[in-house]
């Protein structure tokens, strides 16, 4: 009991006290759903220069395929559970409203059936899913300059919903959405109050959540190009809107330059983003779409290094590497944090080499606690034991602090302090030369020490020595103070709900270790 007393202290210490109240007041707020009106709205057509298609989600009869999970329904669910959460929010989202291959009719179809559903069903509207929804919808019915009074009605009162429903119990990327929902609706419906309200928002969110080297605070790369995308699209219809506060229009500009930056520095020469933390493939859109969206309306990328986030990067015609130097971020909304301090991820010739076990699922469970966990990562785990207590799928009690004590382009030293509970401080230093990579850890006692190593499904690993493998012939791995090393089956997630089995190296030491990495020359 004192533990679990204990996990809830050391989760909810770090929340602010807004977030607290605001938790507190929505409990108890009645549920609000949608009813039948027919108020004659005026509105205003918001104009876009461009609109990225979207990959196939609505497949025709009914057919729906979200996160790799296909389900056809013979007369749609729209409180559909069977997979989870996050696929009936996917369904709720009407992202396939741009989807190229549907008609207008079935789209309308859809958002028909959706609402019917809605007001028959009472169905609780949520935030999140509204936000992205009103968005989806305003856009789409402007572009196809359809004045719908009926499902005109319906986005209203999505939207007088949510202007009384702003997640501020849990801010990040949902206060954020939330606001871009009102902006938008309230230019759209010419609504001062909900407009100005979001810019205030957005204002001081997004100088709170793009940090100084560009990134989201929540330091997820996915997130981030989600995030990025929203703030592209703001400022795509946002310079054509008669209304346009000149001043909004430029600090949007800045930001998105700060984070086209990030984007650009945190991605794979073969456009790949590493999976730090809650990330996968197929969600946002990738890097170099956006990089484009943002030239289509003259932004440049900021000339600026990875930092304030403290992740690091290095690159040679050998090998790339992106590190995870940094803390559990945001302090106050880790929902999508791993336990993965001084973890790395490492491609070779444009190919990923070493991995993580990568984000499959938002299912709270043993694949969810798995995935975040610090044996999930490329690092270090002491005594069994994750570095920063992740649970419940989103929460994180006592977490691991990183300092950084040496930082330059080819030689990174830093530690953490996730196993304090024994005394212990995880060190663990990275030297860049042309062809080797040299990974040092040190603890400062005598522990049960494990390092992890996760190789790509498409390496091959061959053993050929007690410390000594080759991976696909050409390059050598080499440990130095290990105990045991053995080599472990383990399923590997680059996106939702689709594995692929894989091979890991579990080296076992007990106060240093040497890693060394050997490219073949050509």
């Amino acid at each position: 009991m004192f533990k679990k007393i204990r996990l809830y202290f050391d989760t909810v210490k770090y929340l602010k006290c807004s977030q607290v109240f605001w938790q507190v007041f929505y409990r108890v707020k009645p549920h609000s759903s949608i009813i039948e009106r027919n108020d004659n709205l005026v509105v205003e057509f918001i104009s876009f220069q461009f609109v990225p298609t979207q990959r196939v989600k609505f497949m025709g009869n009914n057919t729906f395929c979200f996160l790799n999970l296909k389900y056809q329904f013979d007369s749609i669910d729209w409180n559909f559970l069977n997979f989870g959460k996050l696929w009936n929010y996917n369904l709720e989202y009407f992202d396939y409203l741009f989807q190229n291959d549907v008609s207008d009719e079935d789209k309308f179809r859809l958002l028909y059936s959706f609402y019917e559903y809605c007001k028959t069903n009472n169905k609780p509207l949520e935030p999140y899913p509204v936000s992205l929804r009103v968005i989806n919808a305003a856009k789409y019915v402007s572009l196809i300059k359809n004045k719908d009074n009926k499902i005109l009605n319906y986005v209203h009162q999505e939207l007088f919903f949510l202007d009384r429903n702003i997640e501020f119990q849990i801010l990040g990327n949902h206060l954020l959405e939330n606001a871009f929902a009102l902006c938008l609706g309230g230019a759209f419906f010419k609504n001062a109050s909900w407009h100005d309200k979001a810019i205030k928002i957005l204002k001081k969110e997004l100088n709170e959540q793009t940090l100084e080297d560009g990134a989201h605070f929540e330091l997820s790369p996915m997130y981030h190009n989600i995030i990025l995308f929203r703030v592209l699209e703001l400022i795509d219809w946002y310079s054509k809107y008669n209304s346009q506060k000149q001043e909004f229009l430029s600090f949007c500009r800045e930001i998105a330059s700060r984070m086209c930056a990030w984007a650009k520095n945190i991605q794979f020469s073969n456009g790949d983003f590493p999976l730090f933390n809650d990330a996968a493939k197929g969600i946002s859109f990738d890097t170099w779409s956006l990089i484009e969206y943002a030239n289509k309306l003259g932004i440049e990328p900021k000339n600026i290094n990875l930092g304030q986030s403290g992740y690091r990067s290095f690159a040679n015609q050998n090998y790339e590497i992106k590190i995870d130097l940094a803390q559990i971020g945001a302090s106050y909304q880790p929902g999508h944090v791993h336990a993965d301090a001084l973890s790395f991820v490492l491609y070779s010739h444009g190919k990923p080499l070493f991995v993580e076990q990568g984000t499959s699922t938002y299912q709270i469970g043993e694949r969810r606690n798995l995935e975040r966990s610090t044996e999930a990562h490329n690092t270090v785990t002491v005594n069994n034991r994750n570095q920063s207590d992740v649970w419940g799928g989103f929460r994180v009690g006592n977490r691991a602090k990183t300092t950084i004590h040496h930082d330059e382009t080819t030689k990174y030293i830093a530690s953490h302090n996730g196993y304090k509970t024994w005394g212990t401080i995880h060190t663990r230093t990275f030297i860049f030369e042309e062809f080797c990579v040299q990974i040092y850890d040190s603890l400062n006692n005598k522990d049960d020490a494990k390092g992890y190593i996760h190789l790509h499904p498409d390496r091959n690993l061959v053993k050929v020595a007690d410390n000594e493998y080759i991976i696909d012939d050409f390059i050598t791995l080499v440990f130095e103070s290990a105990t045991v090393i053995t080599v472990e089956d383990y399923e590997y997630a680059e996106s939702y709900n689709e594995y692929q089995p894989a091979k890991r190296l579990v080296i076992s030491f007990e106060k240093e270790m040497s890693t060394k990495i050997f490219f073949k020359k050509s």
